[in-house]
């Protein structure tokens, strides 16, 4: 947990900008990561929940798995105290 900001790269960075306002789910932070970086829409929403779990393992953020009764799910995520004075 000693990486900087400028040590992050450009889609973390936005992911851990984008939850400073609170908890988002996979779609916005996709949606935010195409917007916001060199990824598509469809490519950040592949690539989301690995990044979100590298982001755990770091101790910046908690995710989680939200489910509906069919047992589909959506990630969900929030910073952590780390990740909240890293991008404060």
């Amino acid at each position: 947990m000693t990486e900087t900001l400028s040590q992050l790269r450009q889609h973390e960075l936005v992911i851990l900008r984008r939850l400073r306002a609170g908890p988002l789910t996979e779609f916005e932070l996709s949606q935010q990561v195409a917007e916001h970086s060199g990824y598509s829409n469809e490519q950040a929403s592949d690539k989301m929940g690995a990044w979100l779990e590298s982001l755990r393992e770091e101790g910046y953020i908690w995710t989680g798995k939200l489910f509906n009764d069919s047992g589909q799910f959506i990630h969900a995520a929030a910073l952590t105290r780390a990740g909240r004075d890293l991008v404060s």
